[in-house]
C-alpha cells in the first residue's frame, strides 16, 4: 500500500509521534516526529482518522450499574450482557470492533439471549474486515502474529496479482493473496488480500474460516477460469501439497 501510494505521488510517513496541529490561513499546518527528526507539512484540508470514542457519557450507566471499559466501551459478556443483567449493548459503544456486520450479530445474540434462547457466546477468530483504499485491504480469521502468540502450528502460502491471468488483463497487477491453514489439520485459519475488489475476493474464504473448511475440500470446487477469485486456488493448491 505505502508503494502505492508513492507511486500516485502521494507522501507516506509512518512512524510518527504528532507534535502540533495549527490552523493558518491557508488551512493547517502539521509537526510530528519521523526518524528522529521534527517534519511539518502545510495543506488546505486535514482529514483527522485518528479513530473514534464511544458516545456514553450522560447515559445515568453508573446509576444503572453498567460497567465500562478502559476503552469507554461497555462491559459485555459473550452474549452482549452487560454487568447489568437486565441490560445488554451491541454495535460500536460495545466494541470490540466496529463494523456494521458485526454489530448485527451482536444485536441477534443479545434478542436471542434476552428472550432465554440457547445462544453461543460470540468469538472473533473468524472477523472479517476491508479496508476500502485504492487498491483495497482484506482480511479474515486469525493473522500470523495471533496463531504465533496462541502457539498453532500453521502453514502459509501466497501468491501475487502480477503473475495472475486475469489480474493482468485488468491491469490490477498490485498485490498478493495469502492463505493460513493449521498444519495438523489444513483448516483454514485466515487469509488476506490486497488488491483490486479484495473486499470482494475474501468472502470465498471468509466463508472457509467460518465453517471450518479444510484447504483439500476448498480446491475440490471449480473455481472459473479466467475470473480473479481464481487466483485463491494458487496458495490453497501450496498448503494441500505439504500437508
Amino acid at each position: 500500500m505505502e508503494q502505492a501510494f508513492r507511486d500516485e505521488g502521494i507522501e507516506v510517513f509512518t512512524d510518527t509521534r504528532l507534535e502540533q496541529v495549527v490552523e493558518t490561513d491557508g488551512g493547517v499546518s502539521v509537526r510530528f516526529q519521523h526518524e528522529g527528526s521534527i517534519v511539518e507539512r502545510k495543506a488546505a484540508h486535514l482529514f483527522n482518522a485518528l479513530g473514534r470514542k464511544p458516545a456514553t457519557k450522560g447515559l445515568g450507566l453508573e446509576a444503572a450499574k453498567v460497567k465500562l471499559l478502559p476503552t469507554g466501551h461497555l462491559q459485555t459478556d459473550g452474549c452482549q450482557q452487560t454487568t447489568n443483567p437486565r441490560i445488554y449493548a451491541a454495535g460500536d459503544c460495545a466494541g470490540p470492533h466496529e463494523i456494521v456486520h458485526v454489530a448485527i450479530r451482536q444485536g441477534e445474540t443479545a434478542a436471542s439471549h434476552a428472550f432465554g434462547q440457547a445462544t453461543n457466546a460470540l468469538g472473533y477468530d473468524a472477523l472479517l474486515k476491508v479496508v476500502f483504499t485504492d487498491p483495497q485491504i482484506a482480511f479474515v480469521g486469525l493473522t500470523e502474529d495471533e496463531l504465533q502468540a496462541r502457539n498453532v502450528s500453521f502453514l502459509t502460502a501466497s501468491y501475487p496479482f502480477d503473475d495472475h491471468g486475469k489480474s493482468i488483463l485488468m491491469n490490477a497487477m498490485r498485490g498478493h493473496v495469502k492463505v493460513l491453514a493449521e498444519k495438523s489439520s489444513g483448516r483454514v485459519l485466515g487469509a488476506e488480500c490486497v488488491g483490486k475488489d479484495a473486499g470482494e475476493l475474501i468472502q470465498a474464504l471468509s466463508i472457509a474460516v467460518s465453517l471450518r473448511v479444510d484447504v483439500r475440500d476448498l480446491i475440490k470446487a471449480d473455481w472459473y477460469h479466467p475470473t480473479l477469485s481464481e487466483i485463491w486456488t494458487y496458495p490453497l493448491e501450496d498448503i494441500a501439497d505439504e500437508l
